[in-house]
């Protein structure tokens, strides 16, 4: 599964017939520390995914500004197609009901978006929506339920979140999706919907009664758009999605999963100014069914919106086990409050995966990505045990024996969810791979040559190295939009999203690592076995792989897909 940037992946990986899989995720690099070298670190495999995430965005800016004025297209969809799927022989233009998914493929690609209303109020909407479900959800607060009070291990977390960040997370409640659905309805459902794509059909999941939409509070009254009604779930194939002469395609499903210029109003008039004409105000948009029987044009966005883990489109195909792995960017790793923020086991867990289990402090009416409230899973208390202070209590028995973060949490408690359309009353393993800092035992393997730290300081504080080059692996900074990168022997400005090499390269192999090391279980510092392994969790490819794979790329099979693409989703800058 893909979101936002992960779709990224998802799209190349099944896509892509240029390359073979070992090629394409570098089966065959380097997993060992030891042998980590400046000549490896400055070396990134010709045919391998990674070149594209360091390709200077400024140069495909270029190439599609003038594309999108002649054909009057959106403009994103035709930058991902040049930026990422164009290198792997991807063709743009291609309907996506006849794209074929590579033969040695075993997946099905899923790629979340989110439906954020009718073109006619775009992007005036963006001033509205969120804030009036959101102010009436936290003004209400009291009517949903705190976590018991006598949990105090749980509130010993919250404690400890706002004693390294300085307060701020209070009044920690448990999500009603009941109550904030009626709040929904009440505010024309001026929020953003999640959706989703597979390689066959289209999916807005938001199941229960008819949900009417209703924009009349935008600011530009003419853009206001005649209320209409959706009865969900719609599930429409690519074929109901084009028009003559204008497919749906591989790169429009992409282009929704990813598009970060609809929502930030500084790009849009950045890119404007690089055009002789406006190009960014035109919305990624389907037509879709009413329950008037009319089609009517809707806008979609980045899926970041609503989720980055991929993890409710894949529960919504009801699996037995999902493997998910978060790499959160340095925004949301809480870089910018520092390593000793980020360090924090309990801040990573209630941040990333807090939603996850139905919890969460006041939302922000102002932000687009209070979407994530939407996200609740899980039963906090499936198994009769708090699961977010197992996770956490497992996480930092991990950290200090210095291993990689990895575990999985058995036999959780689906919930019901309207606006995922999933249905509850069944149970999941969920592997959980968090990705913040750099494990203990991987650091002591380098060599000493290799992120060298500063004069009287150790080689890691707080987790992360004091060396100023790799000071946010596996939490990688985008270089900054000041800095030249050097294509064939011109100098052109980075964008302000492009990964630095060395770093990105370090965090690849310090993934492969992951896997390496976690393939025959992991022992906390108490002397427990804190995960069974990865071998355990696929007993059947076990039996032919008995030693751990040259490379966590070599292990891609048809359950590890969700490890990988959440793992490059955040190595990505889209889901800031």
């Amino acid at each position: 599964a893909g979101s936002s940037a992960g779709s990224i992946v998802a799209t190349i990986y099944h896509y892509q017939n240029s390359t073979t899989t070992d090629e394409l995720l570098d089966a065959a690099g380097p997993n060992d520390p030891s042998q980590i070298t400046n000549e490896v670190l400055d070396t990134v495999p010709e045919n391998s995914i990674f070149p594209v995430f360091g390709a200077p965005i400024s140069l495909s800016i270029q190439f599609a500004i003038p594309v999108a004025l002649a054909t009057g297209k959106p403009f994103w969809p035709i930058l991902v197609q040049n930026l990422f799927l164009q290198r792997f022989g991807i063709e743009a233009g291609k309907p996506l009901s006849s794209a074929k998914i590579r033969d040695d493929v075993k997946t099905t690609p899923i790629l979340a978006t989110s439906f954020i209303g009718p073109v006619e109020v775009f992007p005036s909407h963006l001033g509205v929506i969120n804030r009036e479900i959101y102010t009436e959800y936290n003004e209400n607060s009291s009517m949903l339920e705190m976590v018991d009070e006598a949990d105090t291990e749980f509130y010993d977390i919250i404690d400890e979140i706002n004693e390294v960040t300085g307060g701020g997370v209070t009044d920690v409640r448990l999500t009603d999706l009941d109550i904030l659905r009626s709040f929904a309805e009440d505010n024309g459902f001026q929020l953003n919907i999640p959706a989703f794509g597979t390689a066959t059909e289209f999916t807005i999941p938001l199941s229960g009664s008819v949900a009417t939409l209703e924009y009349e509070g935008v600011e530009n009254q003419t853009d206001a758009a005649e209320p209409f009604g959706i009865e969900g779930p719609l599930i429409l194939t690519y074929e109901e999605l084009s028009s003559e002469g204008n497919p749906f395609t591989l790169e429009t499903l992409l282009g929704m999963s990813t598009d970060i210029l609809s929502l930030n109003p500084g790009l849009r008039a950045l890119l404007d100014s690089l055009s002789p004409a406006p190009v960014a105000g035109r919305p990624i948009s389907a037509s879709i069914p009413t329950v008037s029987g009319k089609l009517r044009e809707v806008a979609f966005t980045d899926s970041g919106t609503n989720d980055l883990s991929g993890l409710p489109a894949l529960i919504k195909m009801k699996p037995d086990r999902v493997i998910t792995c978060f790499v959160p960017n340095a925004v949301d790793a809480g870089l910018r409050f520092g390593p000793e923020v980020a360090s924090s086991i309990s801040y990573q867990v209630f941040n990333l995966f807090g939603k996850n289990f139905g919890l969460v402090d006041a939302a922000n009416p102002a932000s687009i990505v209070s979407g994530r409230v939407l996200s609740h899973l899980f039963d906090l208390y499936s198994n009769g045990e708090n699961q977010l202070v197992k996770l956490v209590d497992t996480f930092e028995s991990l950290r200090d024996a210095g291993e990689p973060l990895v575990t999985t949490l058995e036999g959780l408690d689906v919930v019901d969810n309207e606006f995922w359309g999933i249905e509850g009353g069944w149970t999941v393993d969920v592997t959980f791979v968090l990705m913040v800092g750099v494990p203990q035992k991987f650091v002591d393997e380098l060599p000493e040559d290799i992120a060298p730290p500063p004069a009287g300081k150790s080689k890691t504080e707080f987790g992360f190295f004091t060396n100023e080059e790799f000071a946010s692996v596996p939490n990688v900074i985008p270089l900054g939009s000041d800095e030249l990168i050097e294509i064939n022997g011109a100098f052109i400005k980075a964008f302000g999203f492009e990964l630095p090499e060395r770093p990105a390269r370090m965090t690849h192999i310090l993934t492969s690592w992951v896997v390496k090391r976690a393939w025959n279980g992991l022992v906390g510092i108490d002397g427990e076995v804190k995960f069974g392994g990865f071998r355990e969790l696929f007993e059947e490819e076990a039996e032919e792989i008995v030693e751990p794979p040259t490379s966590g790329s070599r292990i891609l099979n048809g359950t590890w897909i969700t490890y990988f693409m959440a793992l490059a989703a955040t190595l990505l800058f889209f889901n800031a």
